[in-house]
């Protein structure tokens, strides 16, 4: 019982702490790793790669440190599926607040779509702009051509089509956004699923709402879905709301089988 209550309240602890450093760590990465990458990089282009490049091990360091401080655990299935990745539209449910890190950890010249209130934030909102990510609040026609000027240059758009995180034992719900632009482009789907036993970090969770054990995260690749492969015949419309019922039924089913 002793011995519980210490990994909890470490947990506890942990936990406070690294949401602390996550915040820090952005702005201390957009003031200064940003700005070095700005005086050695003159080219755009390659200083937005630099700067996701950066990202990508940071966030990769921030999960190694919460796993070697056992605040965590996590592992992944199918994650040369996601390193090999180039020019797909990464789809994946959304249970917990560290989904986008996982992914953005695991896969390369990944771009996300993004909160636009997140550009307003003091200590994230100059990463996600000097990373280049998209708004999700641009005009229909601008949205699309940012996803297809991404695909076109081999990055790998990460899409949360639920919108927002989904709490536990409900039913996957997507919305259609992101099925209209894979459709028009024929985009390449590469879906994901994530899974978190016990639950933690869910929508309406606070941070210190933590379980009573180590919580595992799964991130399994599912397979590939070949824009070209698509019947272009139908509708758009149609062709949409048919992918989204196909990916919401696969993930539903894992979900219920786990």
């Amino acid at each position: 019982m002793l011995l519980r209550w210490a990994d909890f309240l470490w947990r506890l602890a942990g936990t406070g702490l690294a949401f602390a450093a996550f915040s820090v760590g952005g702005f201390i990465l957009a003031v200064v790793g940003f700005r070095l990458i700005d005086i050695v990089t003159p080219d755009r282009l390659r200083r937005r790669e630099r700067y996701q490049s950066l990202l990508r091990g940071a966030f990769k360091l921030f999960l190694r440190c919460l796993r070697g401080l056992r605040i965590l655990d996590f592992n992944a299935v199918g994650v040369d599926d996601l390193k090999n990745a180039r020019g797909v539209m990464l789809v994946a449910n959304h249970p917990t607040l560290l989904d986008v890190v996982f992914l953005m950890a695991l896969t390369p010249r990944a771009q996300c779509i993004v909160k636009s209130e997140l550009f307003s934030n003091p200590f994230l909102g100059p990463v996600v702009s000097g990373a280049g990510y998209i708004r999700n609040d641009l005009e229909a026609e601008e949205l699309v051509a940012a996803c297809k000027a991404a695909l076109a240059e081999g990055r790998n758009l990460v899409v949360f089509p639920e919108g927002t995180r989904t709490k536990p034992r409900e039913r996957v719900r997507f919305r259609r956004g992101f099925a209209h632009i894979a459709t028009l482009l024929r985009a390449d789907i590469r879906y994901v699923l994530i899974t978190c036993v016990p639950a933690t970090l869910a929508k309406g969770d606070p941070w210190w709402a933590i379980p009573e054990r180590r919580p595992l995260f799964e991130i399994s690749s599912g397979g590939l879905l070949q824009g070209r492969t698509w019947d272009m015949h139908q509708h758009r419309s149609i062709a949409a709301r048919s992918l989204v019922r196909s990916l919401e039924g696969y993930y539903n089913e894992r979900l219920a089988d786990g």
